[in-house]
């Protein structure tokens, strides 16, 4: 139920700022040599897809924490120019998380935010 519970708040807040995103960042996503695709899936899992445009540099994938800490990271082989990864977030705490995929000197951050939602007890006396 926790794990339910987690994965619908991060799929919520993944959605709602995914629908935020105005024409600037649209541009300049145009002008990229590499495309993502970062979503929440079902499972309480973020799938996190790369297509490159050129092989001319390795790409990495960091995932921060609030405080900036580091708590994964991955380095794909220039060579790679489409790849997806699934990672786990169930093993996380609560809170906000940036996710940076990095392929030479452009960067592309989305951030987002595992909640825990309380559940109201309720007593029925009868």
């Amino acid at each position: 139920m926790k794990t339910s519970v987690k994965t619908f708040a991060f799929a919520a807040a993944l959605i709602a700022a995914s629908f935020t995103a105005n024409a600037e960042d649209k541009e300049a996503k145009k002008a990229s040599s590499f495309a993502t695709g970062i979503y929440p899936t079902k499972q309480g899992k973020v799938n996190v897809l790369v297509d490159k445009a050129n092989a001319n540099s390795n790409t990495t994938l960091l995932l921060k924490n609030e405080d900036g800490t580091i708590v994964y990271r991955e380095t794909i082989n220039k060579s790679q120019q489409k790849f997806g990864r699934s990672l786990n977030v169930d093993g996380l705490d609560a809170g906000k998380y940036q996710l940076d995929v990095i392929s030479g000197k452009e960067v592309q951050s989305k951030t987002f935010q595992l909640s825990e939602q309380k559940v109201e007890r309720t007593v029925e006396v009868k």
